[in-house]
């Protein structure tokens, strides 16, 4: 089996960028706010469970490829015998 093995800091980092970016997309749904947010995807977020999902798994999926390119996220094979 294989599983990910990553530097500390680059950890706390991804959980930092998710929570900062759904943040952001929250506070765009204020009826106050009248400011649009760019997301990933290039779909305006409406807040509904398909947003989320979609915005948090290309966050996501950008931030381990860019964590595999700098050397902090690998695979590490894993004895499970």
């Amino acid at each position: 089996m294989r599983l990910p093995e990553f530097d500390e800091a680059w950890g706390e980092n991804f959980i930092d960028q998710m929570r900062d970016y759904i943040d952001t997309l929250e506070a765009s749904l204020d009826d106050d706010n009248e400011i649009e947010i760019d997301t990933l995807s290039g779909v305006p977020f409406c807040g509904c469970t398909d947003c989320y999902e979609r915005e948090t798994y290309l966050l996501a999926t950008k931030l381990v490829i860019e964590g595999y390119e700098a050397g902090k996220v690998r695979l590490v094979d894993v004895d499970t015998s």
